[in-house]
């Protein structure tokens, strides 16, 4: 169907093409035989009126008076001859008719300077446009070198015009049908050469399949769609080529990211087996003392003397401490535990106010005053919690490590969120509602020389054995992942400040 509108298109223009270069060269051809028409007749009617003005001299019948006589007999109807002799000429203002004046002005300058002169004169319908409706012929005649009469004739052109413009007609006509065949002519030899080649490489293309070994084929005779056809071919080889080698690579760039992954959960995994340590270690300072209040509440009901009262105080007392002990080691494997990886609503508030409680179970954090300023209006976002969580705890636990080498009576850390709005690069959205979560301590800050690294991995300042160095770059890595931000800088007064800036999910849970 594409290539048959081209082929009706290529039709046209063809048509028109040759319509207008027949037509060009027809006016050409019709302008230059009329010319040549116009001038064969001017020489016969020159000569005619030569003829008239020697036979006029020979044989005068004029007017004596006028000096202006006429001969019916010379030229055909339609036709005006005047013939003019003698110096004086009389007559002359006898005879100013306004047909006149043009042909007695051409006779009497004529008389006077002795030369013959053709002056085409009026308008009229031509051939295309307006011509010269007639021509006027002037003759001296002359005796021993001087002119003694001059003759005139004024003859119409238009039954020339009319005999051209029927030829024209008929020429027109020719042109019409012969520009049309010269057209049909055309687009045949333009299907046969260039459409029927592309339309079999059209087709070859549709039905063309990755198992094809033989891609695109025409004939020899095709010329330049021959050497098109291999062109096409070497090239779709190649492709195929490139596609087996393409696939290759994004099998093993597949099976690098399984191990990729693999490997990023296992790091997560092992920085948060860490943390548990750190905490599980201050914490089992907690864990001892009411074990051992537990154990003399035992001692004590083994005692005989002990009354219904005070047994059952005993007990109730024990199992408090008891539920505080699973409390505790139940808020240990709920940091320990693997997450399965699914992304949810999760309150920053919530998850913040648990994280402060834990800490209060670390004995480095006894002395340290944690405050907490939450004036966020919307503290939802979309993530995992438990990757979330480590987040906070990684940078909490800085933060008391920080405290904890700078040591006074003023020791704290503040924690405030806020909702506010974000430039975005994309168009689409331009702006964003983000949470920015910010934990100050007033530590000894971190030095300039470390700030540019301290998102890297293995990067620490503490003493062997006290740190991994991947806390932070774990925590980087999951906020990027969660399309946010993490920031550090060194606070005005004195300690380190981390912000976390990360994407509300939206919706507004109660």
């Amino acid at each position: 169907m594409v290539f048959r509108g081209i082929k009706n298109r290529v039709f046209v223009h063809f048509w028109i093409l040759f319509f207008l270069s027949m037509l060009f060269i027809d006016v050409l051809v019709l302008f230059f035989f009329l010319e040549r028409t116009i001038s064969r007749y001017t020489d016969q009617k020159r000569f005619a009126l030569m003829i008239a003005c020697e036979n006029q001299r020979r044989f005068p019948n004029a007017d004596e008076n006028s000096g202006l006589l006429k001969e019916k007999s010379a030229f055909p109807k339609g036709d005006r001859f005047l013939f003019a002799e003698g110096p004086g000429l009389s007559g002359t203002n006898g005879h100013q008719n306004s047909q006149w004046n043009n042909l007695e002005e051409a006779v009497y300058q004529t008389l006077k300077t002795g030369r013959a002169t053709t002056r085409k004169v009026g308008k009229t319908i031509g051939l295309l446009f307006l011509q010269h409706e007639s021509v006027i012929i002037t003759y001296p005649v002359k005796t021993e070198g001087k002119t003694i009469a001059a003759g005139g004739l004024e003859t119409p052109l238009t039954a020339i015009y009319q005999d051209f413009r029927r030829i024209q007609k008929i020429a027109f006509i020719f042109v019409v049908i012969n520009s049309f065949f010269f057209a049909l002519f055309g687009n045949h030899q333009l299907t046969r050469i260039y459409f029927r080649p592309l339309q079999r490489l059209a087709k070859r293309a549709e039905t063309y399949q990755d198992e094809d070994t033989l891609f695109f084929s025409v004939r020899k005779e095709d010329n330049e769609f021959f050497i098109l056809s291999s062109s096409l071919n070497k090239m779709l080889h190649r492709i195929a080529e490139d596609k087996r080698v393409l696939n290759k690579t994004i099998g093993s760039l597949k099976a690098a990211n399984v191990e990729l992954k693999k490997a990023q959960n296992d790091v997560i995994r092992a920085e948060k087996l860490a943390t548990v340590g750190r905490l599980a270690s201050g914490i089992a300072h907690e864990i001892g003392n009411p074990i051992g209040i537990v154990l003399g509440y035992l001692d004590l009901m083994k005692q005989t003397d002990l009354t219904p009262l005070e047994r059952s105080d005993f007990i109730e007392r024990s199992e408090k401490e008891i539920n505080r002990i699973n409390h505790i080691i139940r808020q240990l494997l709920d940091m320990s535990r693997s997450s399965a990886g699914e992304s949810k609503p999760i309150s920053i508030h919530h998850l913040l106010k648990d994280l402060i409680l834990l800490l209060n179970y670390q004995p480095s954090a006894n002395a340290i005053v944690l405050e907490s300023n939450l004036e966020a209006t919307d503290d939802y976002v979309i993530a995992d919690p438990d990757q979330l969580r480590q987040v906070f705890l990684n940078i909490l636990l800085n933060a008391v490590d920080a405290v904890t080498l700078n040591p006074s009576d003023n020791a704290r850390i503040k924690i405030f969120t806020e909702c506010i709005t974000e430039n975005n690069d994309m168009p689409s959205d331009p702006e964003k509602n983000v949470i920015k979560v910010t934990i100050q301590d007033n530590g000894p800050g971190i030095s300039s020389s470390h700030l540019p690294h301290v998102f890297d991995p293995f990067f620490t300042t503490k003493e062997p054995g006290k740190g991994t160095g991947l806390g932070l770059s774990v925590s980087f890595m999951i906020v990027e992942k969660l399309c946010g931000h993490i920031l550090v800088s060194n606070s005005e007064e004195m300690g380190a400040v981390f912000q976390v800036i990360l994407p509300l999910s939206g919706t507004r849970q109660e």
